[in-house]
């Protein structure tokens, strides 16, 4: 038989053989998680997206399980492995490497039956900003929030500062701040970039903490991404924190721009299915009034309801964040943004928790006034 009608055969006794996904001439890439079990599990799992849900027995100890069960794609590997204990009081990331080496993070949300009525109700981790972490970039040293690199519960904007900072972190706008001998709080100051990030239109960088990470991306292309999984519905939250708002606002270009600093610090809660996002709750604090000493602000979580927005929701609470899920990072005026789309939190479930600190509200829009200066400590949320 004529060798090519023979190689075209077997191709096509490989297809037959469900090997489609397979790159004839290298190696597998499909890196899925199709199953996976906890020990202690009372309720089916549910797979959306790159989140796995969870839900476990009243007398699980849900800061000790490992997996029982783990059903990923042909040839791929996953990590941690099945039997290897975790704490999913967080968010725990189940890496999938595929064959060809690229991999697949999932993240494994456990909710616990415990019938306490919130006293075991999970908090985000590193929520008293006492972990930080050298971290280098383009060869520059600088202080990244986390317990290390790959901590990616909270995340600054510092990866994109230190260049053009030139490598000097002490000018950093997110660093950690000695409380007393074991304990830091976030000190989050709104800094002058210089001529090098003026050229980039980012002349002027507010100090930030937010759930998520910084996607380095490109000079141009930098940007925090917001949010990480979160599944409970909590009545508020409250943080230690001090202010105090500089004056002279610049812009990106370092011009000068009418009004006055503010900071800010938000919740949100998300419902995200794909590309789509509704809006659930939301808690947001605004305030330019200076604050010298320690004070315990809390703020309400207001909840949408049939599709609109909670009642007594400012107008800046209800647009669509530059940079959220559904986001507009090319937006330059936040007045131009569009209202969210809202959910109903008496049938939808968050997936996802947006926390965000900053020294000037208009921080995401290049807008500050060098100097402002947000501390923040000791954040909790309250169920």
């Amino acid at each position: 038989m004529n060798k090519k009608i023979i190689s075209f055969l077997f191709l096509i006794g490989l297809i037959i053989a469900g090997c489609s996904t397979r790159d004839y001439f290298g190696e597998f890439s499909d890196k899925e998680m199709l199953i996976f079990q906890l020990e202690g599990q009372s309720a089916s799992t549910l797979i959306k997206g790159d989140t796995i849900y969870v839900k476990v027995s009243d007398n699980a100890l849900i800061t000790s399980l490992s997996a029982t069960s783990i059903k990923i794609s042909d040839y791929a590997t996953v990590s941690p492995a099945v039997g290897e204990k975790q704490d999913f009081s967080h968010p725990v990331a189940y890496t999938v490497k595929a064959e060809d080496g690229s991999t697949r993070v999932y993240y494994v949300v456990v909710e616990s039956g415990d019938g306490s009525g919130g006293a075991n109700k999970p908090q985000i981790p590193n929520s008293n900003f006492d972990l930080w972490h050298t971290a280098t970039h383009s060869n520059y040293e600088y202080e990244e929030i986390g317990e290390n690199n790959d901590d990616t519960t909270w995340g600054t904007g510092n990866q994109g500062a230190i260049i053009a900072l030139s490598g000097d972190k002490s000018k950093l706008p997110s660093q950690p701040q000695i409380v007393d001998a074991d304990n830091f709080a976030a000190e989050l100051t709104t800094t002058n970039m210089g001529f090098f990030g003026s050229i980039a239109g980012k002349g002027v960088a507010a100090g930030n903490i937010f759930t998520g990470r910084f996607d380095i991306g490109n000079t141009v292309n930098a940007r925090p991404v917001f949010g990480i999984p979160y599944t409970e519905m909590p009545k508020a939250f409250k943080v230690d924190y001090k202010y105090s708002p500089a004056k002279g606002l610049i812009d990106g270009k370092r011009k000068p721009v009418a009004g006055e600093d503010a900071m800010d610090m938000y919740l949100i809660l998300e419902k995200r299915e794909g590309d789509e996002v509704k809006r659930l709750g939301v808690a947001w604090f605004r305030s330019g009034a200076t604050q010298e000493n320690w004070k315990t602000q809390e703020v309400e979580i207001k909840y949408a309801s049939n599709g609109k927005a909670p009642n007594g929701v400012e107008e800046y609470a209800k647009q669509v964040l530059k940079y959220g899920h559904d986001d507009d990072t090319s937006a330059t005026n936040p007045s131009n943004m569009p209202e969210t789309t809202w959910g109903d939190a008496a049938t939808d479930t968050p997936t996802h928790i947006i926390v965000v600190f900053t020294s000037s509200y208009l921080g995401d829009y290049f807008i500050g006034a060098p100097g402002s200066k947000l501390i923040v400590d000791n954040f909790e949320l309250i169920y």
